[in-house]
C-alpha cells in the first residue's frame, strides 16, 4: 500500500510538472478529496462493530500510549526545530503532528503552507510508516511489543496494524488499533492547531 500511494505521489509530481496547466485545473478537488478521506476512515471505524469492544478491553495501555506518541512525537519536533534553519518552529511541529497519517496532513500543510510544505510532510509521515514497516521487529526486540505501536504513530490501526501483531503479538494488535484510533483522532485537531499559529 505504501508504494502505492509512492507511486501515485511520484506520478501526480511527474504530471505536474509536465503539465502544470493540468495541475492548476485539479487543485479544486483537494479539499473536497480531504473531506470524503475523513468521512472514509469514520465510516470504516463505525462499520466495525466490534472496534469500540477492543478499545475497552485494551486497557489503561489504550489512553497512555496514544498520548505517550503525542507528546514524544511533539517533544523531538520540538527539539530538533531549532537545527532545521529557516523552517518556522510551528511548521516543524505541524508536520510532525501528522504522526504518520501523510494523505491527511500533507494535504492541510499544502493548502495552508504550499505544495513544497506538503510534500515535506508527506515524505516525513511516509517514512515513520516505512521505518516501522521495516524496523517493527527489531523494535520489538530491543524495546518491547509496543515500540513498533509507537512507531506507527496513527497507522498503527491500518497499514502497520498487520506488522506489528506477526512481531508483538495479538495484545500489541489490539492496543494498536485503540492507539492508532486516538492518535488519528488527534491529527487533525493539531495540525490545524499548529498551522493556526
Amino acid at each position: 500500500m505504501t508504494l502505492i500511494i509512492l507511486s501515485a505521489y511520484l506520478a501526480g509530481i511527474a504530471i505536474g510538472a509536465m503539465a502544470p496547466q493540468l495541475a492548476a485545473q485539479s487543485a479544486w478537488a483537494t479539499e473536497p478529496a480531504l473531506m470524503l478521506l475523513v468521512f472514509l476512515v469514520g465510516l470504516g471505524t463505525a462499520l466495525d462493530p466490534s472496534a469500540w469492544d477492543r478499545l475497552r478491553r485494551a486497557g489503561p495501555r489504550a489512553i497512555a500510549l496514544p498520548v505517550a506518541v503525542i507528546a514524544g512525537t511533539l517533544g523531538g519536533a520540538a527539539l530538533v526545530s531549532p537545527l532545521l534553519g529557516d523552517m518556522a518552529p510551528a511548521d516543524v511541529l505541524a508536520v510532525a503532528s501528522g504522526f504518520g497519517w501523510y494523505s491527511l496532513s500533507a494535504v492541510m500543510i499544502a493548502e495552508a503552507r504550499g505544495e513544497a510544505m506538503g510534500a515535506l510532510a508527506l515524505m516525513a509521515n511516509i517514512s515513520r510508516e516505512v521505518i516501522t514497516l521495516v524496523f517493527a521487529g527489531l523494535m520489538v526486540r530491543a524495546f518491547g511489543p509496543m515500540a513498533p505501536v509507537a512507531s506507527a504513530g496513527a497507522t498503527a490501526m491500518d497499514v502497520s496494524l498487520g506488522i506489528i501483531t506477526i512481531h508483538g503479538g495479538r495484545e500489541a494488535g489490539l492496543v494498536a488499533l485503540a492507539s492508532g484510533f486516538a492518535v488519528s483522532l488527534a491529527t487533525p485537531v493539531f495540525v490545524g492547531f499548529f498551522l493556526s499559529l
